[in-house]
C-alpha cells in the first residue's frame, strides 16, 4: 500500500510538472504579428489606372522659371490668342492666367473668393468695351478651376482642376463646348504624363506649327516650375506599357529625361527648328505687331511678298494672307453665331446648329489649307535659294 502511494504521489508531480512546463512555453510564445493594411488613396489608385495609358509624345525643351511669369516662356503666336497673368488683365491682385481669344473680343480668367476657391469665368468685348464677367457654365466651380487656355476652334478648352480625379494638387482637364445647351461637357483629365502627383498647372497647342507647352512644378522647388515644349500628335498614342517594369513605366509617366522620349531625329529637328522660328518671331514682333513676317528657315524671315525669289512661292504667300484673313472672318462670324446661340430660344437654336456645324467645318478645312500653304512656301522658296 505504501508503496502504490508513493507511485501515485510520483505520478501526480510528473504531471503537474508538465503542465507547468507547458503553461510557461504559452506564456513565453510571441504573440502573431498582424500586419496592418494601409489604405491605398484615391490619388494612387488613379494614378495605377493611368499607368496603363501613358500618352506617347517627344518632349523637346523644357525651362524652369517663376511660376507668376511663365507665360512669358511660351511663344504663342498671334493666331492662337494671347497669354497674360490674370493679375494684369483684371488689374488687380489675382492668381492664375487669363487667355484672351485671337480677335482680342472674349478672355477666359479666374477670379479667387474669400475662401481660396478659384471660379473660372468669361468676358465678352463689345464695342471696345469689355462685359461684366460670367460664369463659365459646365465645370464644378468647387474644385478651383484656373489657368484656361481655349483652342482656336472656339469649343476646345484646356484648365487646371483639382479634386477627387486629380492625382494631386491641380491636373489638367480638357472639356468641349455643348452647343446644344449652352454649357461645356464634363471635363476630362488628359492624363500622364502631362499630369503628376504634384501641380499641373497648363496645356496650350499650336497647331500650325505643331508644338505644345504644359507647365509643372514636379520635382521643382517651390515657386518655381518646369514649361516644357512637346510634340503633339494628330491622333493619340500610347506607349506599351505590357513588357515595362515598373521602373521603367514611371520615368515615361513623370519624364524623368526629356531624351527618352525623342523616337525620330528627324522630326527632332524640324520642331525645334519650329520653335526657334516662334521664338525669334516673337522677338522680331516687339514694337511692330502690324509687320507680317514670314520665317523661311533659321536665318531669313521676309517681311513682304516682294522679298520671294521663288514666282511660285510668292503667288502661294500670296494666297497664304488671304487665306488668314478668311479664317480671321470666318472666325469672326462663327464667333457672333455662337453668341447669338446663347440667347436664342430652342426653335432658333435648332435652325442655327446646322449653320454652326457647318461654319466650324469650313474653320478646320482653312486651318489645314493653310498648314499646306506654310510648307509649300517654305520648301518652293527654300528650293530658289538653294538650286
Amino acid at each position: 500500500m505504501q508503496f502504490r502511494y508513493i507511485l501515485a504521489l510520483a505520478l501526480a508531480l510528473m504531471v503537474a510538472g508538465t503542465t507547468n512546463a507547458q503553461k510557461k512555453q504559452k506564456a513565453k510564445a510571441k504573440k502573431p504579428v498582424v500586419q496592418v493594411k494601409q489604405e491605398v488613396s484615391a490619388a494612387d489608385l488613379l494614378y495605377e489606372n493611368m499607368t496603363s495609358s501613358i500618352q506617347r509624345v517627344m518632349v523637346i525643351d523644357s525651362v524652369v522659371v517663376d511660376v507668376d511669369n511663365f507665360f512669358e516662356e511660351i511663344p504663342l503666336p498671334s493666331n492662337c490668342g494671347q497669354l497674360m497673368a490674370t493679375t494684369d488683365f483684371l488689374q488687380k491682385k489675382e492668381v492664375g492666367t487669363a487667355f484672351i481669344n485671337e480677335f482680342g473680343n472674349k478672355a477666359y480668367f479666374s477670379s479667387i473668393n474669400q475662401e481660396g476657391i478659384s471660379t473660372l469665368m468669361t468676358k465678352d468685348k463689345l464695342q471696345n468695351q469689355w462685359s461684366e464677367e460670367n460664369v463659365v457654365e459646365g465645370l464644378d466651380q468647387q474644385l478651383s478651376p484656373n489657368y484656361p487656355f481655349m483652342m482656336p476652334d472656339g469649343t476646345t478648352l484646356y484648365f487646371a482642376q483639382k479634386g477627387e480625379e486629380s492625382l494631386g494638387g491641380y491636373d489638367i482637364f480638357v472639356t468641349r463646348y455643348n452647343s446644344e445647351e449652352g454649357r461645356f461637357f464634363n471635363p476630362e483629365n488628359i492624363g500622364l504624363p502631362f499630369n503628376s502627383k504634384a501641380n499641373d498647372y497648363m496645356y496650350v497647342e499650336d497647331e500650325l506649327n505643331e508644338l505644345g507647352w504644359f507647365v509643372t512644378d514636379r520635382n521643382q522647388p517651390e515657386g518655381k516650375v518646369c514649361v516644357y515644349t512637346f510634340v503633339p500628335l494628330k491622333k493619340r498614342v500610347n506607349y506599351d506599357t505590357d513588357e515595362m517594369d515598373d521602373e521603367e513605366i514611371g520615368a515615361l509617366a513623370s519624364i524623368r529625361s526629356i531624351r527618352e522620349t525623342w523616337f525620330d531625329n528627324n522630326e527632332l529637328q524640324a520642331a525645334h527648328n519650329r520653335l526657334k522660328r516662334l521664338r525669334d518671331r516673337n522677338q522680331k514682333s516687339i514694337g511692330n505687331n502690324t509687320q507680317e513676317l514670314f520665317v523661311v528657315n533659321d536665318h531669313i524671315t521676309y517681311t513682304s511678298a516682294k522679298q520671294f525669289r521663288s514666282n511660285d512661292a510668292r503667288r502661294m504667300y500670296e494666297e497664304l494672307m488671304k487665306t488668314y484673313e478668311e479664317l480671321k472672318l470666318m472666325k469672326e462670324e462663327l464667333g457672333n453665331l455662337r453668341s447669338k446661340y446663347h440667347q436664342a430660344n430652342e426653335n432658333e437654336r435648332k435652325k442655327m446648329s446646322t449653320t454652326i456645324l457647318s461654319q466650324e467645318e469650313k474653320v478646320e478645312q482653312l486651318t489645314s489649307r493653310i498648314r499646306e500653304l506654310e510648307k509649300a512656301v517654305r520648301n518652293n522658296e527654300v528650293s530658289a535659294l538653294n538650286p
